[in-house]
């Protein structure tokens, strides 16, 4: 009876030893993946503050390219730089095309 509580003993041991292995093989892989992902997260957050800060200088561009657009669109302004290039207005001939919805 006392070598199958000996054999007994070291299967548990054996056991135990492997369980706690895994244990300490597990929390280190938890440890690296938390980190890993943390530096990711971090990356991933900074990249996106930066495309943010890009769309809103683009915007900003835009805003500004519309306000030179109107300006130069202006009907007083075409009608002046045309006058003074000698052309005049026929009624016949003009054509106005409006801006819709879906464009």
């Amino acid at each position: 009876m006392a070598r199958t509580n000996a054999k007994r003993k070291k299967k548990r041991l054996r056991t135990n030893i492997a369980v706690g292995v895994l244990f300490i093989i597990s929390c280190l892989a938890f440890l690296t993946s938390t980190l890993f992902l943390r530096t990711y997260n971090n990356s991933l957050s900074s990249h996106k503050q930066e495309l943010e800060a890009k769309i809103t200088e683009l915007q900003i561009a835009n805003d500004a390219v519309a306000v030179e657009v109107n300006t130069l669109n202006n009907r007083e302004r075409v009608n002046s730089i045309a006058a003074d290039k000698g052309l005049s207005l026929e009624q016949n001939n003009i054509i106005t095309i409006t801006k819709t919805d879906g464009d």
